[in-house]
């Protein structure tokens, strides 16, 4: 879902600059908001709830680097068409080293989150309810259960991120014990303020996900009307706020790492059998990620969104700080054909589609553009490639043509286009200067950019050369209903154990048949039959890896786990799952070079960040993470 006129913490302030009365208590440390005169007032209390939501979007995660900077790197999304800074280059390797500034970035952003929600639970509404006494309305008592309710969510969102990202293990076998290093739990009885205590050491990965797990329990307590039972969701202009099945969906997950699998399993059942949810039409998925107003402005035509980040285009540079708009499309922008060899992007067009993702949709990696005229402005393509790749993206031939999800997520050179000023003009391959050797139809040396695919997702449908992106981009889906069905799927076969689990392999093909725009709730020919097999099962098909001849990729051989990927590719969730499926050296040897260097695994080390070095010098119980 949505937050629509998200209030940035800035705002907040110039409105505290503003007052007459003395809301900061000087004797107090740090200067910390008086309870005895603040919040007055239900919009006060809303200032600090905005917060944590709009966070989000901060410079640090979505509103900035938490695409090209940073997850499209670590899962090789994208591949680097700069290589001028090493932050990013070490990102792109999985050889990253603790004074990362670009790996360290999430854990301040996420950690600001963290203490927005916490300040909302634990200061602004008891203080609130503190101050207005028996004089508080039972509406707004209900109004305060839900707004408790979305801040719990959003504390266990921020924290799910950071384990994900630094703990130095996720799983939790068997619902057993991990006491491996965690992150760090701001409990409510942390003081504030005090710098002895506010050094805590990592909790351990059980006690984590123990402590998201309740966060979202509560989120769900104080998101059902204590009257009634009623499950709380939204409509009109609230609809964009967290409810109850958002919440839900998160604690499934949550359960996942504690592999507490039938309980996860009755959380996503209940979101598929009671939230009101249903996939989107294959064209309306297609169009739903580009800023598009008919899927952006409103949620009236999304069906399948549980928790959607609306980014609202604005004239603030998303890049200096709080803003309503979001600059991630900056580093990925699309080259496009202005009439000059190498083409122009409206951004800064760091990061390209990495070639090897064009293999895992079953794009086939040795088809080539035939060229006429290269090296001059007439230059183009030979008209049997272009109606050849349009019929592979129109026709949708299961036994022939690549999965239809690759051209959601990637525009393809010659045959793709967008806006230039008032016309639309065809994508090139990437990156600046003339053309050169990925367009001469014959193989080239492994450093050289083969395709040279632009990256779609959050890229806006109607770009134009005069547009800034640091002002805009496109919604963020940070859960959708697609994802809940796979997360199901996994849940019956981890409790069945049996590989052709009907119901498990029921919600996995639902996400397909979508996928090749075919009736979700019916058999098909293109069902799989198999969740898992020696054979090759999936669309993915890559070149053998030139360093292990007998290499198979296992989204070959693993529906679920195909079906995970080209559904969320580009939407920085793949990470997540690498990390607790162990896919890692999978992943290394599928994607094994770009343009930064070779991409090597040696360590299960390699899935946890180094822990920001800012942390390390100002709290002396935190311990750094094995590896660095």
């Amino acid at each position: 879902m949505k937050r629509n006129s998200i209030t940035l913490l800035f705002i907040l302030s110039l409105w505290l600059a503003g007052c007459t009365r003395d809301f900061v208590d000087d004797s107090r440390p740090y200067n910390v908001l008086n309870p005895d005169i603040f919040p007055e007032s239900m919009a006060q209390v809303d200032y600090f709830l905005n917060s944590p939501y709009a966070n989000t979007h901060s410079v640090e995660l979505f509103g900035f680097s938490g695409l090209g900077r940073f997850f499209y790197n670590l899962d090789h999304t994208g591949d680097l068409a700069w290589l001028g800074t090493s932050e990013w280059n070490e990102l792109q390797v999985l050889r990253i080293s603790a004074a990362n500034s670009y790996s360290g970035a999430p854990w301040r952003g996420l950690y600001r989150g963290v203490q927005q929600a916490r300040t909302f639970i634990d200061q602004i509404v008891p203080n609130y309810k503190t101050r207005k006494g028996n004089s508080l309305s039972p509406a707004d008592t209900l109004a305060l259960r839900y707004k408790l309710g979305e801040a719990y969510y959003l504390r266990a969102w921020h924290y799910f991120f950071l384990m994900n990202l630094y703990a130095q293990e996720v799983v939790v076998k068997g619902n057993g014990d991990n006491a491996t290093p965690g992150v760090i739990l701001f409990t409510s009885d942390v003081k504030i303020g005090d710098r002895q205590d506010e050094m805590r050491p990592r909790s351990t990965v059980k006690q984590c996900w123990d402590y998201v797990i309740a966060d979202l329990r509560a989120a769900m307590a104080h998101l059902t009307d204590p009257n009634n039972g009623v499950k709380k969701t939204w409509e009109g202009a609230d609809k964009g706020r967290i409810d109850y099945y958002a919440a839900e969906a998160l604690l499934g997950r949550a359960l996942m790492y504690e592999e507490r699998w039938t309980e996860a399993r009755d959380a996503f059942l209940d979101i598929v059998q009671n939230a009101g949810k249903s996939l989107m039409p294959f064209d309306d998925y297609y169009n739903m990620w580009n800023g598009n107003p008919k899927y952006s402005a409103t949620e009236n035509n999304n069906t399948e969104a549980l928790h959607q980040i609306s980014i609202a285009r604005s004239g603030d540079n998303a890049m200096a700080g709080g803003s309503t708009a979001s600059a991630v499309s900056l580093l990925i922008t699309p080259f496009y054909d202005n009439g000059i060899p190498g083409g122009a992007t409206p951004g800064y067009g760091n990061m390209f589609m990495h070639d090897r993702n064009l293999g895992r949709f079953g794009f086939p990696q040795q088809y080539y553009p035939a060229m006429k005229d290269l090296g001059t402005p007439g230059r183009s393509v030979q008209t049997a490639y272009i109606d050849s790749c349009r019929n592979m993206k129109t026709l949708k031939r299961y036994g022939t043509d690549p999965d239809p999800r690759l051209w959601v997520c990637a525009y393809q050179p010659w045959v793709d286009s967008v806006m230039n000023n008032t016309a639309k003009v065809a994508i090139l391959p990437y990156g600046g200067g003339p053309e050169t050797e990925y367009q001469l139809n014959q193989a080239q040396n492994t450093n050289i950019i083969k395709h040279g695919w632009s990256l779609r997702k959050f890229n806006l449908y109607d770009v134009q050369a005069s547009q800034n992106p640091r002002m805009h981009s496109a919604d963020f889906y940070f859960t959708r209903l697609p994802e809940i069905y796979l997360n199901l799927a996994e849940c019956y076969w981890k409790i069945s154990g049996n590989n052709t689990d009907a119901n498990a392999l029921n919600y996995i093909n639902r996400v397909h048949r979508r996928a090749w725009n075919l009736p979700d709730n019916s058999s098909q020919a293109i069902d799989y039959t198999a969740i898992t097999s020696g054979a090759q099962i999936t669309k993915a098909n890559l070149h053998p890896n030139r360093s292990d001849a007998g290499f198979r990729d296992q989204l070959a051989l693993n529906a679920l786990y195909y079906e995970t990927w080209a559904e969320t590719f580009g939407e920085a969730k793949w990470w997540f799952n690498v990390r607790r499926w162990e896919l890692g050296p999978n992943e290394a040897k599928v994607y094994e070079n770009s343009r930064a260097g070779a991409i090597t695994w040696s360590s299960g080390n390699q899935y946890a960040l180094p822990i920001i070095q800012t942390e390390l010098d100002r709290n002396i119980n935190c311990v750094q993470n094995q590896g660095y």
